[in-house]
């Protein structure tokens, strides 16, 4: 049994229900974020949550609660999440009940506890796979609710043995995947798409560490075909933390085998993590 936030009250996952006339089903009106815990303790709150309030403020919706009352919920639903050892986190607010489709006085505001989604050890050994959409996401510097072109193409992209979407857009301008932001290594530089993407969270962390690692970071348009001749590529998000990428479509990424440059990544960002906690303990 896990025990979810909701509107004022920690509830039952049972009865953590929303109105079928609420903004955020109706309309996909709401934001969210995802955060996750090491050891029980949230990574990056501060990052993940003033993120979420930007997002808010920018889709014209209000946070009910401060940062600092936000962080005793988090903390109280651990607690009362006995049955798991580690947490991730979905922090949502949608225009709330609506009775013409379009105006609401009251928000609807919810967190809902899941245990940490880990990825396959082997993803991270041999590299996953990408496919290309043409596509690029409506405030794509917030995370609204709206993912329908990536759960829309979901079962297409299992089906072609690949883990992740990348978009891009008329020109072949890369941006990003679904849920994720994207990187290329072209000898020992690193090159990120520096237009149409959600300013990711684990990105910062990673372009910090590659700074300190003395690794030369490029923001810049990237093409669809400069990504296809990198020597390694890799992406990052919060449950996937840095994920090597061997193949997009059908072309493969340098030697397509996990890079040098990726693995002295992860590495560093696995020593982070383990700082991190012992920091904030």
């Amino acid at each position: 049994m896990r025990f979810f936030f909701l509107n004022g009250k920690f509830v039952k996952e049972k009865d953590a229900k929303i109105e079928v006339n609420d903004l955020g089903l109706l309309r996909g009106y709401g934001v969210f974020d995802y955060l996750r815990t090491y050891d029980r303790i949230l990574f990056h709150f501060d990052d993940h949550i003033f993120r979420f309030f930007n997002s808010a403020k920018k889709m014209n919706l209000k946070v009910p609660y401060s940062k600092e009352e936000i962080k005793k919920i988090f903390y109280q639903l651990i607690k009362k999440n006995k049955n798991l050892s580690e947490f991730s986190f979905r922090i949502v607010l949608t225009g709330g009940r609506s009775s013409d489709g379009k105006t609401s006085k009251d928000q609807t505001f919810f967190i809902i506890v899941d245990k940490s989604h880990i990825y396959p050890k082997l993803s991270y050994k041999k590299g996953i796979k990408l496919i290309t959409i043409n596509y690029l996401r409506e405030f794509s510097e917030i995370k609204s609710l709206n993912y329908a072109m990536a759960i829309s193409n979901w079962e297409k992209i299992l089906k072609k043995g690949a883990q992740e979407i990348l978009y891009i857009s008329d020109r072949n301008i890369v941006s990003e995947c679904s849920t994720s932001n994207f990187f290329i290594v072209k000898k020992k530089i690193l090159y990120s798409p520096r237009t149409n993407v959600l300013n990711g969270i684990t990105k910062k962390v990673v372009v910090s560490l590659a700074k300190k690692s003395r690794f030369k970071i490029i923001e810049k348009d990237l093409f669809l075909k400069e990504a296809l001749s990198s020597d390694e590529s890799f992406i990052t998000s919060t449950d996937k933390e840095i994920l090597p990428v061997v193949k997009i479509d059908n072309f493969k990424i340098g030697d397509g085998k996990v890079g040098e440059v990726t693995t002295e990544l992860m590495k560093v960002f696995n020593e982070y993590i383990v700082k991190y906690v012992d920091k904030n303990k």
